[in-house]
């Protein structure tokens, strides 16, 4: 039996990562703009329960905020589409567009905004409780998709922010 060359993979993991770390990378999610998702408060706006469910996903990405610096404000709109209809003019499956508008503001200041948009798709079942848990679980899925690209984009938004701030002017000195 063989032996496996560990010596030459620790060698070439251990280049990989001087490589990373010479090249300037760094995690979206360790320090800088990660600190400010730890510590922000989140509102959400817009039908009910799907404000609920964006708002409860928001906070289990981000943590809870016990004394928050910024504000985090999400308004939804929805939209029901329906997309297949049955011989007898029902639809058979509805398209949710949801329309997230978003806004991280520090001491009344807004530091960053976007809108994010979505679809969720579902079957719509002829029996009264399997179509509200069709769209139950359809509005689930869409706060957990919801969230996920809120946080991605103010996470890219405060890296790209930061960075700006970071760089030196690169304009040569005495040219006007």
């Amino acid at each position: 039996m063989r032996a496996l060359p560990v010596p030459g993979l620790t060698l070439m993991l251990a280049m990989s990562c001087l490589l990373l770390a010479g090249c300037g990378f760094q995690p979206l999610y360790g320090g800088g703009a990660a600190q400010t998702l730890d510590n922000m408060s989140i509102s959400v706006s817009g039908d009910a329960r799907l404000a609920y469910l964006t708002e409860t996903a928001l906070i289990e990405r981000t943590g809870t905020a016990r004394n928050p610096a910024s504000a985090l404000s999400v308004s939804l709109r929805t939209a029901q589409v329906p997309l297949g209809v049955s011989a007898d003019g029902q639809a058979s499956r509805v398209a949710l567009n949801i329309r997230a508008s978003y806004r991280l503001a520090r001491t009344g200041e807004e530091i960053l905004s976007g809108r994010v948009t979505e679809r969720v798709v579902f079957e719509t079942p002829r029996e009264p409780y399997a179509l509200i848990s069709a769209r139950t679980n359809a509005e689930r899925r869409a706060a957990e998709i919801l969230s996920d690209a809120i946080v991605r984009d103010v996470l890219a938004g405060l890296r790209v922010r930061q960075q700006i701030q970071v760089q030196p002017d690169t304009a040569p000195a005495g040219n006007p």
